[in-house]
């Protein structure tokens, strides 16, 4: 009998491997920083566990603080970093209504990167930025009429559980599709992450975000691997089941046997 692909080792190397790139530009970005200001970063954020904890202290604290921000970024270019980060973060503290969200606007605006943000008549959020305008909704009012998806939002850790959250989406709502793609981090490296897509709008639940394919696509850069949807998904589980051995959530190793197939 052939051996099961083993969808574990092959997920976990490549995250592995991107993690660890991902680290090394924390790591440089950081010491680069600390040697221009003539501080110990990592001894000024003692709460950190790691070095991206401190880079992301840095990194909110050269935008609420723009005095900071041209060195800053000027590190942060060279060692190729995605400047559309500056609207996932912004997104996210809209979304999750953060504490810090207003002085984080404020310093995009003062150094030029966010031109305006406002309320549109429909209920959703616009972003005029030198990154380009992207419009966007809140997923729990954008679903406001749906009383499974809101309780579902209100009750559960929505972050760092894409898979699940899409897949929840994808059985409620018995339309649309479930999509695994890999999309691009602060430093261009990837992640692997899973989304709802139906009528050309995109339902990320991990931020709390409903946007249109088009403008999620170019803030995420999101190469798509896997599409599932209600009628295939029996059909593609079972695929997987006999012929790899793997404990990832259903959506991602879909995603990485398809990919293992097609590489």
């Amino acid at each position: 009998m052939e051996e099961k692909i083993d969808l574990d080792l092959i997920c976990d190397s490549w995250e592995a491997e991107n993690k660890a790139k991902e680290m090394e530009s924390f790591k440089k970005v950081i010491n680069e920083y600390s040697e221009l200001c003539g501080v110990d970063f990592r001894k000024e954020n003692k709460f950190a566990h790691n070095d991206y904890e401190v880079f992301d202290s840095l990194f909110q604290l050269t935008v609420a603080q723009p005095q900071f921000f041209e060195e800053f970024h000027e590190i942060l270019s060279k060692y190729a970093f995605n400047d559309k980060t500056y609207l996932d973060y912004t997104i996210k503290k809209i979304t999750k209504n953060a504490s810090n969200v207003q002085a984080f606007v404020n310093g995009l605006i003062n150094v030029g990167l966010i031109n305006k943000i406002y309320d549109m008549e429909n209920n959703s959020i616009n972003i005029e930025s030198c990154l380009g305008e992207y419009n966007f909704f809140f997923a729990n009012e954008y679903y406001s009429e749906n009383k499974e998806i809101v309780t579902y939002i209100q009750n559960r850790d929505l972050n760092r559980n894409c898979h699940v959250n899409t897949l929840f989406l994808l059985k409620c709502l018995k339309r649309g599709e479930a999509i695994t793609a890999k999309c691009s981090n602060m430093f261009n490296n990837l992640y692997y992450h899973s989304y709802y897509r139906c009528d050309d709008m995109i339902c990320d639940l991990n931020i709390n975000c409903v946007m249109r394919e088009e403008d999620y696509n170019k803030i995420y850069n999101t190469q798509i691997i896997s599409v599932v949807n209600i009628n295939n998904l029996e059909e593609k589980q079972n695929r997987v089941k006999n012929n790899c051995k793997s404990t990832l959530q259903d959506l991602l190793e879909i995603a990485v046997y398809e990919e293992t197939l097609n590489n």
